[in-house]
């Protein structure tokens, strides 16, 4: 057995270079930190897998420095369309426009999703990846993580701060640690066969609802696309995967002789949560963590969601800029909200999945009702996904602003800001991978106490202010203009700050007079008080 020498001490040492694992590489290489990605496989599996990722994912990408590339490879989506033979569409869903800065929906090819977060590495001296290396086990203390992997024939020895299970639904780093999956497996199989090179573009999500066969079909980047066919009762994998059986499943759209088969497959979706997500020294994101129906689009977007979550935390641990216990507010945030992901996914399922005529109608005859009913925005405008916020978690809970939509645990928005050069950038480049404070409407140094401004530096935090128009607009650092007042009915007014966290979840707000006792009592759950 060897011990690494001619590497520097991993920090955190990250088992699968799958896009999470190496999109949390990536996060935690803009923070400085040395990691040591390891993976079994020599190279990215050029299969799509992952098909789609919301505007949550492609702001995570841009805090990951690598939102202008992904832009380029990422075409929009227009609208999800639920369709039953019955009484034609259900539900059209929009996905145009954007939110919080980026499209609301995309199409993404995973093999260059992956591609492009292991480019984003090579930016980094201090991160390294071993391919065609073995996780084999781990023994974890208060100081470190103790971690034999396998490499090329040779075992070494290795000792890091954190171990970050990246490794999948079969996760070995799971299993080590003992915590279950917990959840349920749908009973159905799909049939699910990617295509390239079709004749048309295609721009929209079709779920058709028919319960003869259920058959969702989604748009890839350029002319690639995925249909996934639900299995009839007596039906084998063997049976679905055969040319003829394929080309008759396709044929309304097309001869299979035609077309580029990338790839023909049939899975059973789950539905399961791990009992644990981390805690001391070890942690679980993605697949390993969660395993998501496709039919909400969400399961890699959860994944990445957890590195967001996480990296920074980590970072600000080892940095000594926070207390170690801030740790346990990952899966205090992150298992519940997997939860209603899954749930939504389930749901949607539920719809689009019915074998049953009756059961067909009903539904048929509800979504045309509430089509005509005030809850029609929450199938139209993608209201039904839950939020990206949290009851539990690091965040001071009771902490609130008159006439504002801005709350602990919830996500702060993005919009554009106009600079005092005279140039635009989106807010989330200007607050940055710190905590921030921004006030809005004065300036936080005009209330900050001189010890609560070095204690809020000593935690690694940065200030920002935003003017809005109805003021002259102070030309000093570390301040922009509300120019469209996106900013204005967020805050609710001036002279009001916000504590926002690297992931851009909202930790405090506070009126101008309380800023200094806002910072010290999240100081104390920051630098050690328990959550």
């Amino acid at each position: 057995m060897k011990e690494i020498e001619e590497l520097e001490k991993p920090n955190v040492l990250i088992v699968g270079a799958g896009p999470v694992g190496v999109l949390t590489a990536n996060l935690l290489g803009r923070e400085g930190i040395p990691v040591l990605l390891i993976d079994q496989n020599p190279g990215i599996l050029e299969i799509p897998r992952a098909i789609s990722l919301d505007q949550d994912a492609l702001r995570i990408l841009q805090a990951a420095g690598l939102g202008e590339e992904a832009s380029k490879i990422m075409p929009s989506i227009s609208y999800v369309e639920m369709i039953s033979p019955y009484v034609g569409t259900l539900a059209r869903i929009n996905s145009m426009g954007s939110m919080d800065g980026h499209p609301r929906l995309v199409s993404i090819y995973q093999p260059d999703l992956e591609r492009l977060l292991r480019k984003g590495l090579e930016r980094f001296d201090h991160v390294k990846l071993w391919s065609e290396c073995t996780y084999l086990t781990h023994i974890e203390s208060d100081s470190e993580v103790i971690v034999k992997v396998k490499c090329n024939g040779t075992t070494y020895r290795i000792s890091t701060g954190f171990i970050l299970g990246c490794d999948g639904a079969h996760s070995q780093i799971r299993e080590k640690q003992g915590w279950k999956l917990k959840g349920s497996a749908y009973k159905e199989d799909w049939l699910i066969l990617d295509v390239d090179d079709m004749p048309n573009v295609l721009d929209k999500v079709e779920f058709i609802c028919d319960p003869k066969r259920p058959i969702a079909h989604v748009p890839g980047p350029g002319k690639s696309q995925r249909w996934e066919f639900l299995l009839r009762n007596g039906e084998t994998r063997e049976e679905m995967e055969r040319p003829e059986k394929v080309a008759e499943l396709i044929r309304p759209w097309g001869e299979l002789s035609s077309m580029n088969v990338q790839r023909k497959a049939v899975y059973r979706f789950q539905a399961k949560t791990a009992d644990c997500m981390g805690k001391g020294r070890v942690f679980l994101l993605g697949d390993a963590a969660h395993l998501t129906p496709p039919f909400a689009g969400q399961g890699l977007v959860s994944g990445m969601r957890d590195s967001f979550n996480l990296a920074w935390k980590i970072a600000s641990v080892l940095r000594k800029e926070a207390s170690k216990d801030i740790l346990s507010s990952y899966n205090l945030e992150r298992k519940p909200h997997a939860k209603k992901m899954i749930r939504l996914a389930v749901f949607l399922g539920s719809i689009i999945m019915t074998r049953s005529r009756i059961a067909a109608f009903f539904r048929d005859f509800l979504m045309k009702f509430l089509s005509l009913t005030p809850a029609r925005p929450y199938l139209s405008d993608l209201r039904l996904k839950p939020d990206n916020s949290f009851s539990k978690g690091l965040f001071l809970k009771k902490s609130t602003l008159k006439n504002s939509s801005i709350c602990p645990g919830s996500i702060f928005p993005q919009a554009p800001l106009r600079l005092k050069e005279g140039n635009w950038e989106l807010s989330d480049s200007l607050l940055g991978p710190n905590l921030c404070l921004v006030g809005y409407g004065v300036h936080p140094y005009r209330n900050l106490s001189q010890s609560c401004i070095e204690l809020w530096e000593k935690m690694g935090g940065r200030i920002l202010y935003i003017s809005n128009q109805q003021q002259n607009s102070e030309i000093i650092s570390d301040s922009a203009e509300d120019v469209t007042s996106s900013f204005l009915k967020f805050f609710g007014g001036a002279d009001r700050f916000v504590i926002v966290r690297p992931d851009k979840i909202v930790a405090a707000v506070s009126y101008g007079k309380d800023a200094d006792d806002t910072i010290l009592r999240f100081a104390e759950i920051y630098q050690g008080k328990a959550l």
